[in-house]
């Protein structure tokens, strides 16, 4: 078996392609997003050309009208031109190619050999278009439902916010192109040859792939060409999030993709079940966050005291996250807080606090959510035969307390306006330039007590780049990651409470390279015939898996021709042997057995039916007696047919047994004369 981390460097490795038993599998797809930096002069001149532009065409139209110069200054003239100038100045800033995306290295593979793709979670299916639409990608996709669901849904927003609708430029460019770097500078020019994009696909893109997915529910079993099972089990991280594991030729497999092991929150928890039995383990999609930052409960208990002492200053929280994920059990949580403080509770009335979720998915991604109760934890999943929805939010939206904009735009916000103080949260967080946040953070930055919180482990980068945060921006900006994932600490405790491993057999664990990797290597390598390996992106691990069996099918017609031989046994059961003839024959990546044609040829090599018969009948005779007088022994059989028992080594003895005779070979009279008593058959009277 081969396996091969093939994320970029420098990414987090998710993605490997694995090819076992003659089939070639690809683990995951996910999208890397990168906002290019932009110089501070660049923004100056697109605020003042905007500027310019907006006050010259507001002029220009109204110069003579006093009642409409002076409507500017009333408070919805004040929203409605402060909404106009920041979508002005997103549109400036919309027609320059400022955000870039890449898909796992695809360079080396051939795609035509691969047989199948699967997928862990939403967020790493979101390249999936690039290879189905632009690539050629024909084979089969399998994903949970609510995978697939959310992976759409995050698809349809990054294409709203970074599409070719948002672009001034009509001329439409193959996301599969490099040629269109054009107007970057020559510094960024190297992105091209490392797999960077300027486009997106597009929203014909996105219901092409999804309508190539096929859905699966955890533990159900799927078969590939009769020779390889796939099952997949809740990895807790998000709802339908999944650890897949691969069985064939009695071997086992496990890809433990972003997994978590929190309590108390909604999806349905991990699944331990994913590591019974198996002999390979691959682990990824650990937590990069250093061992410095929070311990989720601690972040999240911070989050919560941080907003609630922003709204008691009577200003505005605003939480960066994607409308979906974590935001499901935050919502409750901030609710739940604010009730304890005693003071002003989260609700719909102008003495309460409103939520707000601001993406054009929110509105479907919440109501998706308490539809999915099975995918949840036991608690909420019960709640499903009781009329109470599974998510807190359900009940919020109901009253009003928690609304869904799909946008800041002046249509949305003068027929809905936003009551402060209020909680936003404003959805994708992989471009402060593009969507709802950059507004907030130009409409409420001009107050320090006015509080932006990152809490996707994944915008640290756009946190920590002062060139994404508008100049002037006063606002009070904190880095908060609320992660879930396993952390690399997590994993020898896991594995060590649920890898259940033997000293008979060979176990392999694959670990990705991060600091503290090779002590866990060091510490996995002590269990019983344990091989650990730290692997890097683009490296390729062989792993001799042993297999001492393969299934094999026995043709239709062949197996018309079988005739068994009905055995009683001693406990009055009945044994059934048959000897079978025939020629293996590989096709379509299936083992099969057809009948010979030229049965002469191999005649000398049959063995004798009823030597056979005999043989096997003896062996599980003298097998029990062994059994009854306590007696361990190893069986053994070579090409020949000649089976040999090896007794323990204090013994100094073993039994050869040919079909014809059973010989003992012992060098003490007394364990010769016990042998001789234990492998006496004895003879039925006729």
């Amino acid at each position: 078996m081969k396996i091969q981390c093939i994320d970029n460097k420098d990414s987090v490795p998710n993605t490997f392609l694995c090819k076992i038993s003659r089939h070639t599998i690809l683990i995951n797809c996910p999208l890397e997003i990168f906002t290019l930096p932009q110089s501070r002069e660049d923004d100056e001149e697109e605020l003042d050309a905007s500027t310019l532009n907006y006050y010259q065409e507001n002029n220009n139209s109204n110069h003579h009208d006093l009642s409409a110069v002076l409507s500017l200054f009333t408070p919805q003239g004040k929203m409605s031109a402060d909404v106009q100038y920041s979508s002005t100045r997103e549109n400036a800033k919309n027609c320059e190619q400022l955000t870039v995306f890449r898909i796992p290295d695809m360079s080396l593979v051939d795609l035509d050999s691969i047989d199948l793709v699967l997928i862990s979670n939403s967020q790493l299916m979101l390249g999936l278009p690039y290879l189905t639409e632009y690539m050629g990608y024909k084979g089969r996709i399998v994903a949970t439902e609510p995978t697939i669901e959310y992976a759409k849904q995050r698809m349809e927003e990054l294409v709203i916010y970074h599409g070719q609708q948002n672009m001034s430029s009509t001329s439409m460019v193959n996301p599969r192109s490099a040629t269109h770097f054009s107007q970057l500078t020559d510094e960024n020019m190297q992105l091209a040859s490392e797999g960077w994009r300027s486009t997106i696909y597009t929203m014909e893109d996105v219901l092409s792939c999804i309508e190539k997915i096929q859905p699966v529910r955890y533990t159900e079993t799927l078969s590939l060409f009769s020779a390889l099972n796939l099952v997949a089990y809740s990895s807790g991280y998000s709802l339908g999030s999944a650890n897949w594991v691969l069985e064939t030729s009695f071997k086992k497999i496990a890809f433990i993709s972003n997994s978590s092991i929190q309590p108390n929150i909604h999806p349905a928890p991990f699944n331990s079940d994913a590591l019974k039995d198996v002999d390979v383990v691959v682990v990824s999609g650990l937590s990069q966050l250093s061992h410095n930052e929070l311990s989720f409960e601690k972040a999240k208990a911070k989050l919560c005291g941080q907003v609630a002492r922003t709204l008691q200053t009577q200003h505005n929280a605003i939480l960066v996250t994607p409308s979906m994920g974590i935001l499901f059990d935050l919502i409750g949580d901030i609710e739940q807080h604010f009730k304890l403080l005693g003071n002003k509770e989260i609700g719909h009335e102008p003495h309460e606090i409103p939520i707000y979720v601001v993406s054009p998915i929110a509105d479907q991604s919440l109501k998706y959510a308490n539809i999915c109760g099975e995918w949840m934890n036991a608690d909420r999943h019960d709640l499903l035969y009781l009329p109470q929805m599974p998510l807190r939010h359900g009940e919020l939206m109901q009253t009003g307390a928690v609304q869904t904009l799909n946008s800041i735009d002046a249509s949305v916000l003068l027929g809905k306006k936003i009551r402060e103080p209020c909680i936003v949260f404003t959805g994708d967080s992989t471009s402060i330039i593009k969507g709802s946040l950059s507004w907030f953070l130009n409409y409420w930055g001009q107050s320090e007590l006015n509080t932006c919180i990152f809490i996707d482990p994944n915008s640290e980068y756009q946190f920590r780049e002062d060139n994404r945060i508008p100049k002037g921006c006063k606002m009070n900006l904190v880095y908060l990651p609320l992660d879930t994932s396993l952390r690399l600490e997590n994993v020898p405790s896991i594995l060590h409470t649920h890898w259940e491993r033997n000293d008979t057999d060979s176990y392999h664990l694959l670990i990705p390279k991060m600091e503290g990797a090779e002590l866990v290597k060091e510490e996995e390598e002590q269990s019983l015939q344990t091989k650990a390996y730290v692997y890097r992106p683009g490296e390729i691990i062989n792993i001799d898996l042993n297999r001492n069996w393969e299934k094999v099918s026995v043709s239709e017609k062949l197996a018309k021709t079988i005739d068994p031989t009905v055995i009683p046994n001693d406990d009055g059961s009945f044994s059934a042997w048959a000897s079978l003839h025939g020629s293996l024959h590989y096709y379509n990546n299936q083992l099969e057995i057809q009948p010979d044609l030229n049965m002469n040829d191999d005649r000398p090599l049959i063995t004798n039916q009823h030597s056979e018969l005999k043989l096997n009948t003896e062996l599980m005779f003298i097998i029990k007696r062994f059994e009854e007088h306590f007696i361990p022994v190893r069986i053994t059989k070579d090409i020949n047919g000649i089976i040999t028992i090896e007794l323990p080594s204090d013994m100094n003895a073993k039994i050869v047994m040919d079909g014809h005779c059973i010989t003992i070979v012992a060098s003490d009279n007394e364990v010769r004369s016990l042998l001789r008593k234990i492998t006496t058959i004895p003879v039925e009277e006729e």
